[in-house]
């Protein structure tokens, strides 16, 4: 019986370890609300006003699109883009760049309404504030 418990935790334990798997294993966190995925460089990009916000390097032009292809809108002021929205999976794209970033799920509250999104940066890191005005 003990045998029997054993092995059908070894076996949930599988089955959750390769639905965490997938594309997306070798993030690397760009800052506290992301992780990227692809060619990213000094790219970053944080929730700032209940927007997302991206910034790229200087003289790079980026379009945005969700994960499974649709634009997402985007309005550009110097090196930053403000998306039309908190976006949880999106692709920046360039002439010579594919960067994939996904909302840290740390930053998302779910209850029976839906899911918001929270704010929960340590308090002793600065907030990041982009330069431009939007």
């Amino acid at each position: 019986m003990k045998t029997m418990k054993i092995a059908c935790a070894a076996l949930a334990l599988a089955v959750l370890a390769g639905c965490a798997g997938g594309d997306f294993s070798e993030g690397t966190r760009t800052g506290p609300h992301y992780l990227a995925s692809g060619n990213v460089g000094t790219a970053d990009a944080r929730v700032y006003a209940e927007r997302t916000v991206f910034r790229a390097e200087p003289g790079q032009e980026f379009q945005f699109s969700t994960s499974s292809g649709e634009p997402i809108p985007a309005d550009k002021v110097d090196n930053y883009y403000r998306l039309d929205r908190v976006a949880t999976d999106f692709v920046a794209t360039s002439s010579t760049r594919k960067i994939r970033f996904v909302l840290n799920p740390a930053t998302w509250t779910f209850s029976r309404s839906g899911a918001i999104f929270s704010n929960n940066e340590p308090p002793d890191q600065p907030i990041w504030r982009p330069t431009a005005n939007f």
